[in-house]
């Protein structure tokens, strides 16, 4: 028997590894029903001038000079735009220009620099805004991407359509409601907003940021359960998209539940903003799901083919 060096078992254990890396990612694609190769690249694109990080998905095909349909999509709390490349290459291969984005302050995209004061020596200073929950800021960022995709050559800009997923799910809803460009969305496991008991408590919070006797949460702090990202409280009163969903006349909503919800209550939530929402809508449950299921297996499957069904019937 021949004796194998170091390196060469080390060259045969990387190529069995690639093996078994593509061929599960091949025998994926089969399983969701892929059907186009798909080109992706990095770009910049500037919200409200600071640079986001993103992720641009164009399905190859033969003829160039049709205009594509295309999709934003984000992260939920605490996530990134990596964490959405099963989704954004499955629905690009479905046909359609996708940009997966990470938010300001997140993931590869910069931060923006806030001025603060020093509760010590009432001093001012910058600092980075990052690692943080901010709504409103997010809700921006999708209008950017949206921007961005609007004056793409290859964008149909008729036909744009927006995907989130958990907290995004809301932001969706929220931008939809204020921007008619947009003619399909998918909320997907989703919240859809907030309760709004506490807002005076929450608006307080915001005055005593203004007066420059609170701070901001520091980066990536953990606040509620084990959600990333400290909440920026006052941005959050301003934010309810479940009370936005009957501005969304001219888009199609999809809301995604999972069947097993462990977060929040479906019926207080999702299923309060598909009552909502003018036709068309549709309220779709994920047999057997829990909320972080979806991303992976059966659950990741069924979501995939469903909002893609979705944007196919209403992105033409």
């Amino acid at each position: 028997m021949d004796v194998l060096t170091i390196n060469e078992i080390n060259h045969l254990l990387h190529y069995r590894v690639f093996l078994l890396f593509g061929s599960l990612f091949f025998l994926t694609r089969i399983a969701l029903g892929a059907t186009a190769p798909v080109e992706v690249s990095s770009v910049d694109i500037l919200s409200n001038g600071t640079r986001i990080s993103a992720t641009v998905y164009v399905p190859i095909a033969n003829d160039t000079k049709v205009k594509l349909p295309a999709i934003a999509m984000a992260h939920g709390w605490g996530g990134k735009a990596a964490h959405l490349s099963r989704y954004a290459s499955e629905f690009s291969s479905a046909g359609f220009l996708v940009v997966a984005f990470d938010y300001r302050g997140w993931g590869r995209s910069d931060s923006r620099m806030v001025q603060t004061r020093s509760i010590e020596n009432g001093e001012y200073e910058l600092v980075e805004y990052k690692g943080v929950v901010d709504p409103i800021d997010q809700a921006e960022d999708y209008i950017a991407v949206v921007n961005w995709l609007a004056t793409h050559p290859k964008v149909d800009v008729e036909n744009i359509g927006l995907w989130g997923t958990s907290w995004s799910g809301g932001t969706v809803v929220y931008v939809a409601a204020r921007d008619s460009r947009i003619k399909a969305l998918v909320s997907q496991v989703s919240p859809v907003g907030w309760p709004e008991d506490p807002k005076n408590k929450w608006l307080q919070i915001g005055g005593e940021r203004s007066r420059g006797i609170r701070g901001y949460p520091a980066p990536f702090k953990k606040e509620i359960g084990n959600l990333t990202g400290g909440m920026i409280w006052e941005r959050l009163a301003l934010f309810n998209p479940r009370n936005d969903v009957h501005l969304l006349k001219h888009c199609a909503s999809l809301f995604l539940v999972a069947e097993h919800e462990e977060l929040f209550d479906n019926n207080k939530t999702a299923l309060v903003a598909y009552r909502r929402a003018p036709s068309p809508t549709k309220y779709t449950v994920i047999p057997g799901a829990t909320h972080y299921s979806v991303y992976d297996g059966t659950g990741l499957t069924i979501a995939i083919n469903e909002a893609v069904s979705w944007f196919k019937e209403h992105l033409k």
